[in-house]
C-alpha cells in the first residue's frame, strides 16, 4: 500500500497547532503586496477605479481610508480625467436636527441577482455629514462642492456662506455675502456665483451680487432697475444661456450680460412659466411636464416629446408623482436623472419613497429623440413630512 500512515505523535501536534493558532489568516497577497506601494502609485492605482467601489474599499486597511479620503487621489482623478458626475440630495425633515444631504450610491455589479437569493440592493441614498443651514437656503454646485447660500436662519436674512467639499464631505465657511437674504436665486457660470433677489427691501440697489471661487470674493452687480426688483418672487428664476444669466420675471424674462456688466431686456423671449424641471445635455433642453419628457428642438423653436418613456410617466404617476409632491430632472454623466417623492399608501406608518430612474437618451433619424429607463427603484424611505427639498450633480 502506498498510503502514508502518520504516527500518532504527529497527529497530535498537528491538532494542538490548530487549537492554538486562533488568531484570524492574515490578508491576501494582493492586499498586502498593494499597501507596500508607496503613496504616489496607490493613488495612481485608486484614481482609475470609479468611485462606486470606494466604500467597499476602505474597509480592506487604514491605508486604503487615509488614501481614499485624500485630496491628492482627487488631484489624480482630474489629472487623469477619471472624474464623475455624482447625484447628491437634500431632505428636509423636523425630525432632523438640520437638513440632511444624501449622495446616490449604485453598485458597480449590475448584474441581476438570482432569483432563488434575496434580491440586493442596486442602488441607495446614503447619508453624509449634515450642516447648521436652513433647508430653504439656495444652494449650487461648482466643481466638487455644493454652495449653500443665505438664509432664511431663525427666520431672518442671512449674508452666510456653507461649502461642503464632496470629496471628503467635509462643510467649511465661505466669505460671507455682501447683502443678507432670504430665499435667494442663484446660477453657476465660469465658476462664478450669481445671486439675486431675497434682499428685505425691494429698493435696495444691491438686489445682486457675484462670487468668484477662484478669488473667493463678492462682488455687487449693477442695479437692474425697479421693474426687475420688485418682480414677483415665486415666479423667479434665474439661469445661464450663453454667457447670459437669464431673468424669468412674471411673464418677462431680462438677461444680465455677463461680458459687458449690462441688463437687458428680451423681448424676443418669453418665460414660459413652466414648474417643472429643466436641465441641459450637450446643449439640448429637456424637461419633465405633466408625465411627459420633452426635448427642446433649437431648429424648430419648439418642444417635442422623448420617444419610449411612456411607461416611466405611468410608473412616475401611480408611485406618488403628483403636483403635491416634489419631482426634480437632472443631467448626470450624460443620463438623465430622474427624482421623486412618492406616499407609502398601504403603510401603516404613512412614509415616502424616494424614487430615481436612470435614463439614457439616443438621437434617430427623423429628428426624434429616444429614451430608454436603464432602472427605476427606490432608493430612500422617508416620515411622509419629509421633503425632497434639492438636488444636485458634482464632479468627484
Amino acid at each position: 500500500m502506498n498510503a502514508r500512515v502518520e504516527p500518532p505523535e504527529e497527529k497530535k501536534k498537528k491538532k494542538k497547532r490548530k487549537t492554538k493558532d486562533s488568531s484570524p489568516p492574515p490578508p491576501s497577497s494582493s492586499s498586502a503586496s498593494f499597501s507596500l506601494l508607496p503613496d504616489e502609485i496607490a493613488e495612481n492605482y485608486l484614481a482609475r477605479i470609479s468611485r462606486s467601489y470606494y466604500p467597499t474599499l476602505s474597509i480592506v486597511s487604514t491605508t486604503f481610508r487615509s488614501i481614499l479620503s485624500s485630496t491628492e487621489l482627487y488631484e489624480a482623478r482630474a489629472h487623469l480625467e477619471s472624474t464623475e458626475q455624482c447625484l447628491y440630495v437634500c431632505l428636509s425633515d423636523r425630525s432632523y436636527q438640520f437638513p440632511q444631504w444624501f449622495t446616490l450610491w449604485i453598485n458597480p455589479n449590475r448584474t441581476l441577482p438570482n432569483k432563488r437569493r434575496k434580491k440586493k440592493k442596486r442602488q441607495l441614498l446614503v447619508p453624509i455629514t449634515s450642516s447648521n443651514f436652513n433647508s430653504q437656503s439656495v444652494s449650487v454646485a461648482v466643481g466638487s462642492e455644493i454652495y449653500v447660500i443665505g438664509g432664511p436662519v431663525d427666520r431672518a436674512p442671512s449674508s452666510a456662506v456653507r461649502v461642503l467639499d464632496c470629496r471628503s464631505h467635509t462643510w467649511r465657511d465661505a466669505p460671507s455675502m455682501i447683502v443678507a437674504r432670504n430665499y435667494a436665486s442663484a446660477c453657476v457660470y465660469d465658476e462664478k456665483i450669481y445671486v439675486m433677489g431675497g434682499c428685505e427691501r425691494l429698493e435696495d440697489e444691491s438686489w445682486g451680487e457675484v462670487f468668484d471661487t477662484k478669488t473667493q470674493t463678492w462682488e455687487l452687480l449693477p442695479d437692474p432697475g425697479t421693474e426687475v426688483r420688485k418682480g414677483y418672487a415665486h415666479t423667479r428664476r434665474i439661469s445661464e444661456c450663453k454667457g447670459k444669466i437669464q431673468l424669468e420675471n412674471g411673464m418677462n424674462v431680462y438677461a444680465y450680460d455677463t461680458k459687458s456688466g449690462k441688463w437687458e431686456y428680451c423681448d424676443d423671449i418669453k418665460s414660459e412659466m413652466f414648474p417643472g424641471s429643466t436641465c441641459v445635455i450637450d446643449d439640448v433642453s429637456y424637461r419633465y411636464w405633466r408625465y411627459v419628457f420633452l426635448w427642446f428642438d433649437i431648429e424648430k423653436g419648439v418642444w417635442k416629446e422623448v420617444k419610449g418613456l411612456e411607461l416611466l410617466g405611468v410608473k412616475h404617476q401611480r408611485n406618488g408623482g403628483a403636483t403635491y409632491n416634489t419631482t426634480k430632472l437632472v443631467s448626470c454623466g450624460g443620463k438623465l436623472l430622474l427624482i421623486w417623492e412618492g406616499f407609502l399608501r398601504y403603510c401603516s406608518n404613512y412614509k415616502k419613497k424616494i424614487w430615481c430612474a436612470e435614463i439614457v437618451l439616443e438621437k434617430r433619424g427623423g429628428g426624434e429623440v429616444w429614451g430608454m429607463a436603464e432602472w427605476v427603484d427606490v432608493v430612500h424611505t422617508v416620515p411622509s413630512s419629509c421633503k425632497l427639498w434639492d438636488t444636485l450633480v458634482v464632479s468627484v
